[in-house]
């Protein structure tokens, strides 16, 4: 099975991505949209130049006619030459306007799945192994796996993961969902193409206990990338929040 690099995004107070291997020392990237960005060139640069090693694009937003910001082959272009020409890695793209779209209501649904796919179809335009799918706000479904809305985002996910096992990218979930509906999802759709994109601060907050489950996820290969922050408050140093970083570091070493 493929292992995928985490990622770890730190508050202080700007979310940053390090990239976690075993036989190389940890290298650092950014969320674009920590530096105010949304699928915009200069991201690659500003990255470079505030020293980070990689970067996590959005897709950006689709137009009056349906087409993604990230559907423009002249962008797609340039980001490809930017990130070879600052050795700046694209390290995964975010189907970030997804979160406004609740995909219990038709019109909704069908904005995400035009998101989602034409964000996949970046991805491998890009040759970006990663998509990560989020559910917040509008998009949110919660944790009961009897609810509609959980029931409706899963078709939303069992129809982008059919679409990401053709172009051969790796979707990861992203939402305050807990472990147990995750699971859920996870079995009923039942694909090697669809992992999770887990949020330490973010579950956190949830009160769900994040060293367990991903010493329960990591060794089943669930995890594709991790957004790894604080909780606390929102400026605290990574570290000097409520999470226990030495033993977050730990369970994720060991935990493959």
């Amino acid at each position: 099975m493929t292992r995928f690099t985490p990622f770890l995004r730190l508050s202080i107070p700007l979310s940053l991505l390090l990239s976690i291997s075993i036989n190389a020392a940890p290298r650092i990237g950014v969320m674009e949209t920590a530096l105010g960005n949304r699928a915009k060139l200069e991201s690659i640069y500003q990255a470079k130049e505030a020293g980070y090693s990689g970067v996590q694009l959005h897709t950006g937003e689709l137009d009056d006619k349906g087409v993604l910001t990230m559907s423009n082959p002249k962008l797609i272009e340039n980001f490809s030459a930017a990130s070879k020409a600052h050795g700046v890695e694209i390290v995964s793209l975010c189907a970030g306007s997804m979160n406004r779209e609740p995909s219990w209501e038709p019109e909704s649904r069908a904005r995400a799945i035009a998101i989602g796919k034409q964000s996949i179809d970046a991805c491998a335009a890009l040759d970006v192994p990663i998509l990560l799918i989020p559910f917040f706000g509008k998009a949110e479904f919660g944790s009961d796996v009897k609810s509609d809305k959980l029931k409706a985002a899963t078709s939303v996910i069992r129809e982008l993961t059919t679409y990401a096992e053709i172009k051969k990218i790796t979707l990861g979930i992203e939402s305050n969902t807990r472990k147990p509906a995750i699971d859920h999802i996870l079995k009923k759709i039942d694909s090697p193409n669809l992992k999770v994109y887990y949020d330490t601060g973010n579950l956190l907050r949830t009160g769900e206990d994040i060293y367990s489950v991903i010493e329960s996820w990591g060794p089943q290969n669930v995890i594709c990338q991790m957004h790894l922050k604080h909780h606390g408050s929102e400026f605290a140093v990574f570290g000097q929040g409520e999470t226990d970083l030495p033993r977050l570091a730990r369970i994720i070493r060991d935990s493959g």
